[in-house]
């Protein structure tokens, strides 16, 4: 496997916004931070679309479990017919866009599959839109990146964590999002050799099937309306700096 240079890691999320994927595609490996706390009322079982009048959610209901389980332990609630609901909201909000197909069709495959994790059922949807985006960077997951001893059934050390993984895939530059700045010792992270690069992204505008525009929708609303010209707006947010810097040098 070739070292990675610059890592995004990120929890998994249903349907993500189009930062999620703006990360993705500044990467030369990108993580599902698998191996952390599950947590409630959050993006990693739900996300929003646009509808005629407004954003409406789409919450994929999960099983119950222990409060401090992880991500990749969460199993996908199958009693209530949401994958139907889902799939009916997404065709009403989106059929008159220009490029609604093959998109759904793709999607509702991936529904009527079933999977029994949460994190099966994003990271393939994740990896179903990357293309859409022109997205190869190659995935991997944090559970793949042995713990220290110390981390193990109890309080862990965020930073170090992190720090690990970078050092586990070769990465010597981090680009993680912006609300991350609240808990990153960038000074830490400098000592290990990893620079860290926030990112700032200002969400595009572009043509809407109808009524105000709204931003941080699912990406699926970018790929449905625009089509082949979703690279490009994906990639309109001005980089960081340093973030071009080391890109253009690679």
């Amino acid at each position: 496997m070739p070292p990675a240079k610059i890592i995004a890691i990120l929890q998994p999320v249903y349907l993500p916004w189009l930062g999620y994927f703006e990360q993705m595609a500044m990467a030369d490996r990108f993580i599902f931070m698998d191996d952390v706390q599950y947590t409630r009322r959050d993006w990693r079982n739900r996300n929003r679309i646009k509808t005629s009048s407004d954003s409406i959610w789409l919450t994929v209901p999960v099983k119950k479990h222990p409060r401090h389980a992880q991500i990749r332990d969460i199993e996908i609630n199958y009693q209530q017919d949401w994958r139907r609901r889902h799939l009916r909201s997404i065709e009403v909000s989106y059929c008159k866009c220009p490029h609604f197909e093959p998109l759904f069709s793709e999607l509702k495959r991936e529904l009527e599959a079933a999977p029994t994790q949460l994190l099966a059922l994003n990271c393939r949807l994740t990896r179903l839109l990357c293309p859409y985006f022109d997205i190869s960077t190659p995935t991997s997951f944090s559970s793949e990146v042995p713990r220290a001893e110390e981390d193990h059934g109890g309080e862990h050390d965020k930073n170090q964590r992190i720090i690990d993984i970078c050092r586990h895939f070769g990465a010597d530059l981090l680009y993680d999002g912006a609300k991350a700045a609240d808990f990153i010792d960038i000074d830490r992270f400098r000592q290990s050799g990893i620079e860290v690069v926030f990112q700032n992204y200002q969400h595009p505008t572009y043509q809407q099937a109808f009524g105000e525009f709204l931003t941080h929708q699912s990406a699926i609303d970018l790929v449905m309306n625009t089509g082949p010209e979703a690279p490009a707006i994906l990639r309109s947010s001005p980089r960081p700096e340093s973030l071009r810097r080391r890109q253009a040098s690679i």
